[in-house]
């Protein structure tokens, strides 16, 4: 792929190398636009707990910011390089994180969903059994319905445990939601690189039936994750195999 829009930096901590070193790993992997999406510094309310273990500090957000801007400016002439964030859609805060991430000017912004609710608490645990998919796929669609989001993120993290005519239910529900609104989904590389649940095929059957766009996502959480063709390979095989185009040409 000539293009990657999800790709995280060591302020997440969960991921690591330095920013150049990914920018430089793109251009050795042919990427002409790389996207940066880090976990976005949220800006919970005084009584919330200010962070999590996944997404970066907001003393960190202007120094992120400044050094993607910098290095796009250093390397324009190798590649085209955009600076975005990865986040949540948390019903009672969406509007106030909003209006938060303005002070960053992002190019974009893409929505990963890992938790249900507002973060704290996490309402429904799985221990709900099937109802979780189906609050999860809500939230989704309900995130997406804002029009914030450039595309969704690994739309196949939540659903493995849950019974087989749940996932179909939801799984198509999510699938024709993502259409409805012009949404791509994301092939996850991620999942493919640590073996994870996700991609899952039969999200990917519900998507094609529905005509969804489908986009590749590196989520890149070292340099090295861009130079895995291996991994490119596999994705495109899903892809034929279950009868989805992946998106070959740059969406921004």
């Amino acid at each position: 792929m000539i293009y990657n829009y999800h790709t995280h930096t060591k302020r997440c901590n969960h991921a690591t190398g330095a920013d150049r070193e990914y920018v430089e790993a793109a251009i050795k992997a042919g990427i002409k636009t790389l996207g940066f999406s880090d976990h976005a510094p949220y800006d919970f309310p005084a009584e919330i707990p200010e962070y999590s273990y996944f997404r970066m500090k907001k003393e960190e957000g202007f120094e992120y910011v400044e050094s993607v801007r910098s290095l796009a400016k250093e390397y324009a002439s190798d590649i085209r390089i955009l600076c975005g964030f990865e986040m949540e859609y948390y019903p009672d805060y969406h509007q106030s994180q909003m209006d938060y991430l303005k002070r960053f000017s992002p190019d974009y912004l893409i929505l990963g969903q890992h938790m249900l609710g507002n973060e704290f608490p996490t309402i429904l645990p799985r221990e709900a059994g099937d109802l979780h998919l189906s609050y999860y796929v809500t939230q989704v669609l309900a995130g997406l319905a804002t029009g914030d989001f450039l595309y969704l993120a690994h739309p196949d993290l939540a659903g493995y445990g849950f019974s087989p005519e749940t996932v179909a239910r939801e799984y198509r529900r999510l699938a024709l939601g993502a259409k409805r609104m012009g949404i791509p989904v994301e092939l996850n590389a991620l999942g493919l690189r640590e073996g994870r649940a996700y991609p899952d095929v039969r999200f990917f059957r519900f998507a094609a039936e529905a005509g969804c766009k489908v986009i590749y996502g590196v989520d890149a959480h070292s340099p090295d994750a861009f130079l895995r063709a291996d991994i490119e390979e596999r994705a495109k095989k899903i892809a034929l195999e279950v009868g989805v185009s992946l998106i070959t040409d740059p969406i921004l």
